[in-house]
């Protein structure tokens, strides 16, 4: 009997790839959403182990206060709702529950990490911050 190899494809969040440094304005539904990028690509991370600086992170906490402040945080903060989420540009537990729960909800994986999978599904606040629109 001959052997047999088997492989594993590794989940999305295991690619590496570069910090988000930066927010750039990208158009959308004839609005300006403004999205986390590194050098000038929308494909980065923002995470506990993937830091970005304070700026990028409080605009993001505020993003998903704004989009999706109705959503319960994920556990062990269930309690709280996205929209009491600080925003003060410390990516810790809180932002990281907030993150999967809004993962959760848009349908990936409910793993913490920003990234281009949570990126595509995501909604973003415009520049007017009344309106949310998907990336």
């Amino acid at each position: 009997m001959g052997a047999v190899a088997i492989g594993f494809a590794a989940p999305a969040s295991a690619a590496t790839l570069a910090a988000c440094t930066t927010m750039t304005a990208f158009e959308r539904s004839g609005q300006n959403i403004m999205v986390p990028t590194t050098k000038g690509s929308p494909s980065c991370q923002i995470g506990r182990d993937y830091a970005a600086n304070t700026t990028i992170v409080s605009r993001f906490q505020a993003t998903m206060r704004q989009c999706y402040g109705g959503l319960n945080l994920a556990s062990p903060y269930s309690d709280e709702k996205v929209g009491q989420l600080a925003t003060d540009g410390s990516f810790g537990p809180r932002t990281e529950a907030a993150l999967k729960a809004v993962q959760s909800a848009i349908g990936t994986a409910a793993d913490g990490i920003y990234g281009p999978n949570t990126r595509d599904r995501m909604r973003f606040a415009t520049s007017s911050r009344y309106v949310c629109v998907r990336y």
